[in-house]
Formats: C-alpha cells, sequence, structure tokens
C-alpha cells in the first residue's frame, strides 16, 4: 500500500514539474528549499485561502500563502528551510481538504512567483459606478419577500427564472412592445426610485423592471442592452449572494465583484460599448485584504431597472447600436464580395496558416467515408485542400489539391502532396477530367449567391460524367447530434438568451455582425472570429447555411443530381452525381 502512494505521489510531482516550468518557467526541486508548492490545490480546484491556512496554522505562524488565479496549484513561502522540510513531512500524501479524495502532494521549487501577481481586472470602462450598502439588510428582506417565483408572471428560462414588471422583455428580439405595458413597478419598490436620484440623479423615473433568480452555478450571457429601446442609464441592485460580473469590449476585458445590496449604474461607454454578463459557476475568485481567494455562489436575485425609450438612438458608438446598423445595408453585391473575401478570408488564412496546421489533423468520418467508397485508381481533387489532411491515406486514389491560400499550398507542399494554387471560382483543369471532388469548408467563404454558384459549375464542369462530389457548409443550426433530434431540441428549447451580436463591423460600405463564440448563429453572413496561437485575433467571413439552402443552389446546376443530402456535425452536407452523356 505504502508503494502504492509512493509511487502516486512520484507521477504527481512529476506532472507539476512540467506544468510549472511551462506556466512560470519556475523548477522544483529535489533538496529542500524554503519554497513549497501544493501540486493537486489551488483557486480552480475551488481552494478557500482560509481552508488551507486553517491547515498549515497547526503547524507553523509564520508564511506568506500565493494562490493564482486560473491555477489548480498554489505555494507557501517559508521564512526558513526547516519549516518548509516540517511542513512538507506533516502534509504530503497526509492530509485531505475540501472533501477530496486524494490527499495533498507537494513538492519544493526553486521560487514561487511574486506576490503581487494577480490577473484581477480594475480597468473598469467608463460609465461604471458602484455603491455598495445602497440599501439596508432589512430592506433587502422586505425585496425578497415580496418575490413569488412559483406563479403565472414569472417565467423558467434556461440559466435563470425571471419576472417583468411595466414591459415584458422580450428575448427573441430584446426589445419591449411599447403598445403593451404590462403589470406596473409595484408601489414598495418607489423608494429605490427616491434612492436613486441620490447617486445617479435623471430627469426620468424607471419604469421598466426585470428581476433576474439565480441558483449556485448559474448566470447570464454576455450581452449589450439593445440601444433604441432604453435609456441611457442601467441600474442592477444585487440581493443575497454575491458575484462577480465580466465586461468586454473587443480584445479589454474587466471583472468586478458586486457584493449583496450593492448597486451597479452602468451609463455612457459601459452601457452601450461593452459587454457584460455573469459566468456561470460555483464559485467566484475574489480579492481580500489576505489576497486572493474563491468565493461560494449563493441564490442571487437582481432587479434591474431602465427607462424605456421612444424612437431611434442618438448615442455615439455606432459600431454597436441597432439603430445606425439599420440604417446601413448588410446586402453584398458582386462589386465588394472580392474586397471581403481578400480581406478576410484570402489575407487571414495566409496568417494563420501554421495554427489551422496545428489544428487540423483528424479526418472526419464520413468524409472518410466517402473517400473509401471510391474505385481503385479513381483521380481525386480536393478543392480547398487547407493544409491537406485529405490527401493523405486513401492509397488506392491519384489524390490533388488546391488552395487559394499560397502559405497553406507551402505547407502541403512541404508534406509532399500534390497541389497547386488556384481559386476555387476558376479552377486550372479540363472538362470531364476528375472522377471524384471534395470541397469541404470552402463555399461557405464565398459572399454572394452567384459566386457560390459559380463555384459549383466549375466543380460540374471539371468532374466526369457519373463522377461523384462531396461539399460541405457552415450549418446555421449549429446541433451536434443527427438533425432529427437536433430539430426536436432545438424546437423545444424556449427563445430565451437568444442574444444578438454585440460587435458588427462596417467594411465595404456593409456592415457585418461579429459572432460570439459558443452562441447560436443568428445571421447567414457575418465575421467569425479566429485566435491564433501566439497571439493575435482574425476575423473570417461566413456566409452559413439553413436546411434545404446547400441542396437548392445544387439545384441550380445543369448536370448534377444529388444522391444525399444530410447533416454532419454543424454541417449541411450533400453527395452530388454528375449525369452521364446519355442521360443528358
Amino acid at each position: 500500500m505504502e508503494d502504492k502512494l509512493t509511487k502516486k505521489s512520484y507521477r504527481k510531482q512529476k506532472r507539476a514539474y512540467h506544468r510549472l516550468l511551462r506556466d512560470m518557467n519556475i523548477k522544483c526541486c529535489n533538496n529542500p528549499t524554503q519554497y513549497l508548492m501544493i501540486c493537486n490545490a489551488g483557486l480552480v480546484t475551488g481552494l478557500q485561502r482560509k481552508t488551507l491556512q486553517d491547515v498549515i496554522n497547526l503547524f507553523v505562524n509564520k508564511y506568506d500563502l500565493i494562490m493564482l488565479p486560473n491555477k489548480s496549484y498554489c505555494f507557501i513561502k517559508f521564512y526558513s528551510i526547516e519549516d518548509a522540510i516540517y511542513i512538507h513531512k506533516k502534509i504530503h500524501g497526509n492530509i485531505k481538504i475540501n472533501g477530496q479524495n486524494t490527499p495533498l502532494y507537494t513538492t519544493f521549487t526553486e521560487s514561487v512567483p511574486d506576490l503581487n501577481y494577480c490577473e484581477w481586472s480594475l480597468n473598469l470602462p467608463s460609465g461604471i459606478k458602484l455603491i455598495e450598502d445602497f440599501i439596508t439588510e432589512e430592506e433587502e428582506k422586505m425585496l425578497l419577500s415580496t418575490i413569488t417565483w412559483n406563479n403565472e408572471e414569472s417565467s423558467d428560462l434556461k440559466h435563470r427564472k425571471v419576472k417583468h414588471f411595466g414591459y415584458e422583455f422580450q428575448y427573441d428580439t430584446n426589445k419591449v412592445d411599447l403598445d403593451k405595458p404590462i403589470v406596473p413597478i409595484p408601489k414598495n419598490y418607489q423608494f429605490l426610485q427616491v434612492l436613486f436620484k441620490q447617486y445617479h440623479n435623471v430627469s426620468y423615473e424607471y419604469d421598466q423592471l426585470t428581476i433576474n433568480h439565480y441558483l449556485p452555478g448559474q448566470g447570464i450571457p454576455p450581452h449589450i442592452d439593445t440601444h433604441s429601446v432604453f435609456e441611457d442609464s442601467i441600474l442592477s441592485l444585487s440581493l443575497g449572494s454575491a458575484c462577480i460580473m465580466n465586461f468586454k469590449k473587443e480584445n479589454k476585458k474587466a471583472s468586478l465583484f458586486l457584493p449583496p445590496r450593492s448597486l451597479l449604474i452602468m451609463s455612457g461607454e459601459a452601457r452601450y460599448a461593452w459587454s457584460h454578463g455573469i459566468c456561470p459557476r460555483h464559485n467566484d475568485i475574489v480579492q481580500t485584504s489576505n489576497g486572493i481567494t474563491t468565493q461560494s455562489r449563493g441564490t442571487r436575485v437582481s432587479f434591474t431597472f431602465r427607462k424605456v425609450h421612444r424612437g431611434d438612438c442618438c448615442c455615439n458608438f455606432p459600431e454597436y447600436c441597432d439603430t445606425k446598423q439599420n440604417n446601413s445595408t448588410t446586402i453584398i453585391d458582386n462589386k465588394i464580395a472580392l474586397g471581403i473575401e481578400t480581406s478576410y478570408v484570402h489575407d487571414v488564412y495566409d496568417k494563420i496558416s501554421n495554427h489551422f496546421d496545428e489544428t487540423r489533423h483528424k479526418q472526419w468520418p464520413n468524409v472518410s467515408k466517402f473517400l473509401q467508397s471510391l474505385k481503385v485508381g479513381d483521380i481525386l481533387l480536393d478543392v480547398g485542400c487547407g493544409n491537406g489532411k485529405y490527401l493523405y491515406q486513401d492509397k488506392h486514389l491519384f489524390k490533388v489539391g488546391c488552395d487559394r491560400s499560397y502559405n497553406l499550398m507551402k505547407i502541403c507542399r512541404s508534406k509532399n502532396f500534390e497541389i497547386f494554387l488556384c481559386d476555387c471560382l476558376y479552377l486550372p483543369y479540363k472538362d470531364n477530367s476528375m472522377d471524384a471532388i471534395i470541397c469541404i469548408a470552402v463555399i461557405h467563404h464565398l459572399s454572394t449567391h452567384e459566386r457560390r454558384k459559380q463555384a459549383i459549375l466549375e466543380l460540374a464542369r471539371i468532374l466526369r460524367p457519373n463522377g461523384k462530389c462531396l461539399i460541405y457548409v457552415w450549418a446555421k443550426e449549429q446541433e451536434k447530434d443527427s438533425i432529427q433530434t437536433a430539430y426536436l431540441r432545438y424546437n423545444l428549447i424556449k427563445k430565451e438568451d437568444n442574444i444578438s451580436c454585440t460587435q458588427k463591423l462596417t467594411e465595404y460600405g456593409v456592415t457585418l455582425p461579429i459572432h460570439e463564440n459558443r452562441t447560436k448563429f443568428i445571421c447567414n453572413d457575418m465575421l467569425v472570429p479566429w485566435k491564433r496561437k501566439g497571439g493575435g485575433n482574425f476575423l473570417r467571413y461566413y456566409h452559413v447555411f439553413e436546411e434545404n439552402e446547400l441542396s437548392q443552389l445544387c439545384l441550380e446546376i445543369p448536370n448534377f443530381i444529388i444522391n444525399e443530402v444530410y447533416y454532419d456535425q454543424g454541417n449541411w452536407c450533400v453527395i452530388l452525381q454528375k449525369k452521364s452523356e446519355i442521360n443528358k
């Protein structure tokens, strides 16, 4: 039994050695030092500073505890090597905390991170104001006692419960119906309107209230409240549990701790240009006078007050404003298509080619199945072959690739693949020269219907009679299961938190939304972020296809027969066959 524990301890220490060297450039030591690392407990694992201090204080009084955000380990700096050795012997493999199944494992290190090392954000956007202890504990209890969640006036959303007063917020449009007011804000909340003016005096009273009920682990996705629907100021009163609210604007991020009974005021830039949200988790990392630690969330209730607005928005943040965007075009024509594709497809893939190659290795099963179905000696063309992941294996085929990216072409050439540099709209191959073609995740980068049709016409031109072609494009319906199961679930999900893109970009006279990762697609034409390893964020243009859109497009192509249409891991897919000369 002891040998088993010793081996497990050694594995933990060895794993910690490599992780620490990679993350902090700090080396572990075989010989004792005054620095000790706890290998398997930190803020990420939910460890609280006081819990660990209670353990160490049993043996040593003088030390520094260093806990880092986003790390599953922590450090102890002792003031003598003897103390470090003593604690190592006492707790290494012997003490369990937080109900862990395994004991704490420790190792000595050459140094520890700077005590001031902290990712805690204080760079809050302009227009943020937080008033702590805005109301008393008695007033908090009174407000909470007035709310019942089991009646018809409240509704269950995916992430929380909500109740509306004044006007109902419509989550499918992110707006309110000004012609359909509902139950007004209760009179026993009137004292809050008086308090508001003491800290943020405006010429109006707030007439729309949304009350959110969050259980531990629940949150709200990042969003910007629709500009034209509400006036400048948005007020949020936190009751019950504390939490961290996150703010984001492009590459800028900030976090703010919201204590119970505090009032958050958002106006100006913070209201109009920064998204705000609450990450769904059970613990928050918070700053205390002794350092950072974790704090468990309880049930939280927020009162969010707004003033409804009639007419257009007059803010100074047009790139985030629905009024300004509604007055600009979202239609891409052939005159500007080339500019968009050059800037947000061709140039981007040349810049991210190395990172793209590192992240694209495994062949998709249904594409491999298509390749395996081809005859021995067939000539296969991969249009838009990228890093060539479909050009290896399947030695029974003669494979050729082509791509628009010069740097991706060089990567393929370094792997000894047969590849040409060309545009998918003008393929440099003879008519009826290919037995089979695959075009995976390419056509959705073309920005007009005419250009997408032209690309498929080129595929039909060079394919031999009876030859087959497989096309994949991104689907607007992003579900992981089979499409039948996906639609059943999709239709049953309540229309909530379908928050529109909070950022948009106007280029070449066209305004395109910037997609928020891990959210549903709400537009057909958009820019999708790519975060490159080692730094750099890029936007790629996509046209995401709705159900039947790809098959309808293929029906416009002469001489093509649709053999199969299916949905595969967020893609609409079609297998086409070119008509034989006899059947034309």
